[in-house]
Formats: C-alpha cells, sequence, structure tokens
C-alpha cells in the first residue's frame, strides 16, 4: 500500500514552483516571526500569479533567491504595509 502512496506523494510535492514556494515561506515566515496571519485568500491569490504559466525563467531564478533570505529581505515593520 505504501509503496502505491509514494509516487502520489512525489508528484504531489513537486507541483510548486519557486515563486509560489516563496508565496508559501513568506507567509509561513510571518505567522513564525511577525505573528502576522496572511489571509488563505491572500496566499492562494499569490499561488495564481505565479502560476508556471505566469513567470519567466528569471522571475523563478530571483524567487529561489529571495527564498533562501526572506529574514535578510524583509522585516516585520514591512510586512505591516500588507496588513493596513
Amino acid at each position: 500500500m505504501l509503496r502505491c502512496l509514494l509516487p502520489v506523494i512525489a508528484l504531489l510535492t513537486g507541483c510548486a514552483n519557486e515563486c509560489q514556494d516563496l508565496c508559501k515561506n513568506m507567509a509561513d515566515w510571518a505567522e513564525t516571526e511577525c505573528d502576522q496571519t496572511f489571509p488563505k485568500e491572500q496566499v492562494n491569490d499569490c499561488l495564481s500569479t505565479y502560476s508556471n504559466d505566469n513567470v519567466s525563467e528569471a522571475q523563478l531564478a530571483d524567487c529561489a533567491e529571495y527564498n533562501e533570505r526572506i529574514d535578510e529581505e524583509w522585516s516585520c515593520d514591512e510586512l505591516d504595509s500588507y496588513f493596513d
């Protein structure tokens, strides 16, 4: 049974691109570090905006870079503008 589920799990985890990962990681970071919660709709909008059909290779490279250093690029004070 587990052997049958492994391919499904692998497919599900590999669906998001670097920019979509950044959407989720930034929302997680905001909640963990800044005690701010992005509404689920806003995260879903971000995921849609950065779907594979909407991003270039350059954007994906930028997102990959920012994913590595969210806490160096943004502060909790800067996030406040997203919650106004």
